[in-house]
């Protein structure tokens, strides 16, 4: 006997069904979009724990599988719906991705940052947590979600443009705030011998980069020029 939707006063045949409810195409699709949009703005808080993350994974993982079911029923669903299950998968697969490559490592890396526009600053600070995403840092300058710096890393010398995904101003007068790379590339290393942050691969950088100390002074020498790392329009990054 097949099973009926769980929502109230939904007469439609269950497609899946996922903690404790049934699901008509309709409804996993709306509760889809739901989990999803939530789990993506989750993604760039800093308050989003490990245990958030094993649920967010074990929903993503469930969604993926009950989309795919779905597209592949014989019983096909409407082009609409078809269209719409296939965005739900690929859209949970992408933040499938990011949220495994997203664990946070605390560890305290010097780093430069630079802001080019619409007043060029540049601060000398420290990592509080780095991921294969971006890191938490904090400064004495104060910057705004959506606003995109150049990061440099001074033990290695390397840098990446880096957009805000938030920030929060303290009492002290510093900055908390999230960062996200915006190439693809693993910039911290992070699973590699040569992690920037493994205390045995650490090297001097004074002689790499010279920055301004934590008042945020204009230096007299240059920073390196910019690796080449590649900006790239992706909002959900």
């Amino acid at each position: 006997m097949q099973q009926q939707c769980s929502v109230p006063q939904c007469t439609e045949t269950a497609a899946t069904s996922a903690e404790g409810h049934s699901w008509c195409p309709r409804h996993f699709l709306l509760q889809s979009y739901q989990r999803l949009e939530g789990i993506s703005a989750q993604l760039h808080q800093r308050q989003f724990e490990e245990r958030q993350a094993e649920a967010a994974a074990r929903f993503l993982e469930s969604c993926m599988r009950d989309a795919a079911d779905i597209a592949c029923e014989v019983a096909a669903p409407t082009n609409l719906e078809r269209a719409q299950v296939l965005d739900v998968l690929l859209w949970a697969s992408e933040l499938h991705g990011k949220l495994r490559r997203s664990s946070r490592v605390p560890a305290r890396i010097p780093i430069l940052l630079r802001s080019d526009a619409p007043e060029p600053w540049q601060e000398k600070t420290e990592t509080v947590l780095l991921s294969r995403y971006g890191a938490q840092v904090s400064c004495r300058h104060e910057v705004v979600a959506g606003e995109k710096l150049i990061l440099v890393c001074l033990d290695k010398g390397w840098e990446a443009e880096v957009r805000v995904a938030w920030s929060s101003r303290k009492d002290s007068g510093e900055t908390d705030m999230g960062v996200e790379f915006l190439g693809d590339r693993n910039f911290w290393e992070l699973g590699t011998e040569t992690s920037a942050f493994s205390p045995r691969n650490k090297a001097s950088a004074k002689d790499t980069v010279v920055g301004s100390d934590r008042s945020g002074s204009a230096p007299q020498s240059h920073a390196p020029q910019r690796s080449g790392v590649r900006a790239r329009n992706d909002e959900e990054a």
